[in-house]
C-alpha cells in the first residue's frame, strides 16, 4: 500500500487506485507513482545526472517507454550524465528500446542476424498469430506483410535454416539527436536477458557508453522464445526458434554479455557507484 491510495499486487502486475474517499495524491502523482512501482521512470538524482529505470522491454511497455521518454525530453536533453537501469529487465521486444538509441549511440549499429529452424510447429504458430494480428489490419498493416513473406519462405524451406534477411549482417543507421548526454552507464546483472542483451550490445558499440555490473543473463544464442501447443491441456512447451549468427565464435548463453565495469559484491549501492564514476 502506498500512501494509502495505491494497492500494488507485484506477482501479477495490478494496481488498485482508492476513489472514495478523495485520494491523497493527484492524478499526476498517482501516475509517477504507478511507473515507479512498474520499474518505467526517469528521475534526476544529481545536478548532472539523470536516471532512466527500463525493468521491463515487453510489448506492453513500449507504449509507455515511448511517452516516458516524449514527457521528459527536456529533462534528459539538458542532463550532462545518464544512467540507465536494466537490472532485472529479462527481456521482451526491442522495439522497446528503439526510441532510446539516437540519444546513446555515436555510430551506426553492426548487428549479426540470425535464422529460424522451418518446423510444421513454427509454422503453425506464426499462422496463428497472423490471424489474431489481421483483426487490426490497419494498425499491424506492415507486420502483416513481413509476416505473411516469411510465413511463405518457411513453407518454402521446410526442415531447413531460413535467414530472412539473406545477409547474415546488417548496419543500422541511426539518426543521433541533436542533444544528448555526454557519457552514459547501463546498468545490468545476471537477470538481464533476451531482447534487453541485444541493447546491450548495441550500446557497447557506442562510444560514450559504459556497461557496468555484472555478466548477463546469456539467453540470446537460441531466442525469440515461442509457446507451442503439444496436445496437453495444462501445459505448454516453451521453445527458441532461431540461432544466431554469432555462434560458434562468439557466444553469449550461459556465459552472458560481460561489463565494462564489474561491480563486485563489496559494491552495495550500483547507482551511487555510477554518478560517482561520471561525475568524478
Amino acid at each position: 500500500m502506498y500512501d494509502n491510495t495505491l494497492l500494488s499486487f507485484n506477482e501479477i502486475k495490478i494496481n488498485f487506485v482508492k476513489q472514495l474517499p478523495h485520494p491523497a495524491l493527484s492524478a499526476t502523482e498517482i501516475e509517477g507513482k504507478i511507473s515507479e512501482i512498474n520499474g518505467t521512470y526517469i528521475k534526476k538524482i544529481s545536478p548532472k545526472t539523470v536516471m532512466i529505470r527500463l525493468q521491463y522491454f515487453s510489448y506492453s511497455f513500449v507504449d509507455k517507454i515511448e511517452k516516458l521518454l516524449k514527457d521528459n525530453k527536456k529533462t534528459l536533453e539538458e542532463a550532462e550524465f545518464w544512467i540507465i537501469d536494466v537490472r532485472g529487465n529479462g527481456g521482451g521486444t526491442d522495439n522497446a528500446y528503439r526510441n532510446i538509441l539516437p540519444y546513446i549511440m555515436t555510430n551506426s549499429i553492426r548487428k549479426l542476424g540470425v535464422e529460424y529452424l522451418a518446423s510444421p510447429t513454427l509454422i503453425q504458430t506464426s499462422e496463428n498469430y497472423l490471424k489474431g494480428i489481421m483483426k487490426d489490419s490497419i494498425k499491424n498493416k506492415e507486420e502483416i506483410i513481413n509476416l505473411k513473406t516469411r510465413i511463405a519462405q518457411l513453407k518454402n524451406s521446410p526442415g531447413e535454416y531460413v535467414n530472412h534477411n539473406q545477409s547474415k549482417v546488417t548496419v543500422d543507421s541511426i539518426s543521433l539527436a541533436v542533444k544528448s548526454p555526454a557519457q552514459i552507464v547501463i546498468l545490468a546483472d545476471n537477470h538481464t536477458g533476451s531482447a534487453a542483451e541485444n541493447f546491450l550490445l548495441s550500446a557497447k558499440q557506442s562510444k560514450k557508453v559504459k556497461i557496468m555490473g555484472t555478466p548477463s543473463s546469456g539467453v540470446l544464442d537460441y531466442a525469440n522464445a515461442m509457446f507451442f501447443d503439444y496436445g496437453c491441456n495444462d501445459y505448454k512447451l516453451l521453445m527458441p526458434t532461431y540461432r544466431s549468427f554469432r555462434l560458434p565464435d562468439y557466444p553469449i548463453d550461459n556465459i552472458g554479455v560481460q561489463p565494462d565495469i564489474y561491480l563486485d559484491e563489496s559494491v552495495k549501492d550500483w547507482v551511487h557507484f555510477a554518478v560517482d564514476y561520471l561525475e568524478n
